[in-house]
């Protein structure tokens, strides 16, 4: 395995950053809109909040947000200090950062619920389970911090994907094939899109949101059949990774031809690069 520590994943650029490990995804009735919504308003709100720990924690009781039992994972916090960062608030990150204009260089992090070693200290997973490449690939194909928050700490699904595409290839992909905006790259695109938008989600599944921690908590369980017939499909690591459901056959056949119509976008694409 590559040293994959070397690569850089929680702060990408102005607008590509990942929260997930914070629990940025952990809220009941999940949209981009009111997640959006919901990290503006805390960013204002904690701009005119005095620097003393009495007050930044009345700040984080006003913003705890839903009750732990209505979240997805309900043993997995959501941090009351997620909002947007830089220059240009494009992505998420933490607003008890040092870095955070009005934190004057003081790291309040030790005043979260991790606290701040585990702020400093941990990466998910993805950081020695997936292939230097495909990292570099996410950094670089993924241009939002919502898709690339949701995408980044799925090491299964992603590997999967890439694996399939090398396959129909007969080579290795590199970083050289995805270039910004090339076919190559929007194909990539649409396949990471699937973590919001995959409509045979399972019954019950928790949104998009995932919970990666490998502690055993939340196992994510295979692909849910209704019926008997539903046989097993090519696809079958990328559908549970995706929480998967079918109702019946034909809509798994549905299913793996929309999977079929990515993967062939990707072959071309890169055959023709």
């Amino acid at each position: 395995m590559d040293d994959t520590f070397d690569i850089y994943l929680c702060q990408v650029s102005e607008t590509v950053s990942c929260g997930a490990c914070c629990g940025l995804y952990n809220l009941p009735n999940l949209s981009r809109e009111k997640l959006e919504n919901l990290l503006s308003k805390r960013t204002e709100d904690f701009e005119s909040v005095p620097r003393t720990e009495d007050r930044i924690f009345e700040f984080q009781k006003r913003n705890k947000g839903p009750h732990r039992l209505s979240r997805p994972f309900p043993q997995f916090h959501h941090c009351s200090f997620l909002g947007f960062i830089g220059g240009k608030r494009g992505c998420v990150g933490c607003l008890l950062h040092p870095a955070m204009p009005g934190n004057d260089g003081v790291d309040y992090r030790s005043l979260s619920w991790y606290g701040e070693k585990a702020c400093r200290t941990y990466f998910c997973p993805t950081t020695n389970k997936l292939p230097g490449v495909y990292q570099s690939i996410l950094r670089k194909a993924i241009d939002n911090w919502y898709d690339f928050g949701l995408i980044v700490t799925e090491h299964s699904l992603v590997t999967a994907y890439f694996k399939e595409v090398e396959s129909r290839l007969g080579r290795r992909i590199a970083l050289s094939d995805y270039s910004q905006n090339s076919p190559a790259t929007n194909a990539f695109r649409e396949f990471a899109e699937l973590k919001s938008k995959w409509p045979y989600r399972r019954n019950g599944a928790p949104s998009p949101c995932n919970f990666f921690f490998e502690n055993g908590l939340y196992p994510r369980p295979a692909v849910f059949r209704a019926t008997p017939d539903i046989g097993l499909s090519s696809y079958e690591k990328i559908l549970r990774e995706l929480d998967t459901g079918f109702s019946s056959a034909k809509e798994m056949e549905a299913a793996e031809q929309l999977l079929d119509d990515l993967f062939l976008k990707a072959e071309r694409a890169l055959s023709m690069g």
